[in-house]
């Protein structure tokens, strides 16, 4: 795979591993001419890692003109890629897509948010309530469509109600843990449209082998190699 330059926000909301994470698990789900959307896309890291393999057509979504601006000069070169700057919950979106994917906001409402407004409309779910995420998503999906997103593990709870209230159908969940002997810190999840499939647990996914932050796992590595990308931060003007 080519080198994937992203540029993001000097100062702002970047994209980190969880985005590379979530690529990753979601991957498997998406075939050739899948349509994809990317909710939430920020500068676009996950929708244009998951479109790349086949040049998928795709939207990338982004509520923030900064962040879409990125996700624009990002897209540039990229067949089959549009960006919208909108409001998921309001926006008129062409429908059906084939597979939906968000790292949304997960941080609870009632939780101290970021001073920066971009960070707090990127990491609390004020901005983006779970509920109506997963129901607009079940809306704008085919038949058999896929919803994978990545959530914080201690909300795991709320995120399967609101996925099954949505009759969305979890069909694949992965546990992140930063150690072996740590608990999970993030779920990435898979849930379908129209499934009675039966819900799989995959193996975990342990990213790191000491306190280092540079002993990653040999998984992890890999993730990051076969993702390619190279963060470049710029200002706008």
């Amino acid at each position: 795979m080519a080198l994937l330059r992203l540029y993001q926000p000097l100062k702002g909301y970047a994209y980190n591993s969880d985005s590379l994470f979530l690529a990753h698990f979601a991957r498997p789900f998406i075939k050739r001419h899948a349509r994809l959307l990317d909710v939430g896309a920020g500068c676009g890291v996950v929708g244009l890692l998951c479109a790349r393999e086949f040049a998928n057509p795709l939207d990338l979504l982004e509520i923030d003109p900064d962040l879409a601006f990125f996700a624009q000069q990002n897209s540039a070169h990229a067949p089959n890629v549009g960006v919208i700057c909108a409001d998921f919950l309001q926006a008129n979106l062409p429908t059906p897509y084939d597979c939906i994917l968000s790292n949304p906001p997960y941080y609870p409402q009632n939780s101290p948010a970021s001073p920066n407004p971009q960070i707090a409309r990127a990491t609390n779910q004020s901005f983006l309530p779970l509920d109506a995420l997963c129901a607009k998503a079940h809306a704008l999906l085919k038949p058999q469509g896929y919803f994978i997103l990545c959530y914080h593990a201690s909300l795991g709870d709320a995120l399967l109600y609101c996925l099954q209230n949505a009759k969305l159908n979890p069909v694949s969940l992965r546990f992140v843990h930063p150690f072996k002997d740590k608990k999970a810190t993030l779920i990435l999840c898979c849930a379908r449209k129209s499934s009675k499939s039966l819900l799989e647990i995959q193996p975990p996914l342990i990213t790191h082998n000491s306190k280092d932050q540079r002993d990653v796992s040999t998984e992890v590595a890999t993730i990051y190699a076969q993702a390619r990308t190279y963060s470049i931060k710029a200002q706008i003007g």
